[in-house]
């Protein structure tokens, strides 16, 4: 009797291990392949949470495998519905993930948001060696971004050359500017840059854009151009335009 006791519980461990595996590798295709290395502080969080309730089948008793196993298949709907509203939700996507973050800026820390994003100068420092700079004045720009990796544009003189910078005058890059975010104009730059919603309409239509449905994305690039991205002819209707 014990032997049956024991083979029973095998097969019961067996079936519910099983299930936990077929069912993350379904999520996991389900909900992306972002890299470790790139998760945003809430996916991370969130594949903490699936990971806990995954665990939870796994060693849970017979009568309640179910039941934790709904708790599972709930948070992953939840979370992949949050995920398609913020592919369309700007706002929404800024406040889950938040916003890439300058902290030097023409060669000068700021600390202030440094002490908003709680990143220590022993943290920037380490970073910024990382990326092959050892004083903050060689940076025109460094960026916390929101995996909290840091991203460093150097000022002009401390840029490799490529063939196009022979004879070139240098030029510091300037820091890209978002103007239209997934087909909406975002107003508060076009007002920093003293630019008008009538000069980017013009623009684009240089650009032969009719309709902001048909721009993913389209700002200021780091030499003050502007720089834009159509989407695909697929994913929007050609005949339908915006005011």
């Amino acid at each position: 009797e014990g032997e049956s006791v024991q083979w029973s519980e095998l097969l019961r461990d067996t079936w519910q291990t099983t299930l936990v595996f077929l069912s993350l590798l379904l999520f996991t295709r389900l909900l992306g392949e972002t890299q470790v290395g790139q998760l945003t502080f809430y996916e991370y969080i969130s594949g903490i949470t699936i990971g806990s309730l995954a665990a939870n089948i796994a060693a849970a008793d017979a009568d309640k495998v179910w039941s934790h196993y709904y708790d599972l298949v709930l948070f992953v709907a939840l979370t992949y519905i949050v995920t398609l509203i913020t592919l369309k939700s700007r706002p929404l996507r800024k406040l889950l993930e938040g916003s890439p973050t300058i902290v030097i800026e023409k060669g000068r820390i700021i600390e202030e948001n440094l002490r908003k994003l709680r990143y220590n100068l022993d943290e920037l420092y380490s970073d910024l060696r990382k990326q092959g700079v050892l004083d903050p004045a060689e940076v025109q720009y460094a960026i916390l971004e929101t995996t909290g990796e840091l991203s460093v544009i150097k000022k002009a003189p401390y840029q490799a050359l490529t063939k196009q910078d022979v004879n070139l005058p240098a030029a510091d890059p300037q820091f890209p500017v978002e103007l239209v975010m997934d087909g909406v104009v975002i107003e508060h730059n076009l007002r920093k840059l003293n630019l008008s919603r009538e000069w980017l309409m013009g623009q684009l239509a240089a650009q032969q854009v009719v309709s902001l449905d048909e721009v993913t994305y389209a700002g200021i690039d780091s030499t003050g151009k502007l720089f834009v991205n159509r989407k695909t002819p697929s994913s929007f209707d050609g005949n339908k335009t915006k005011p």
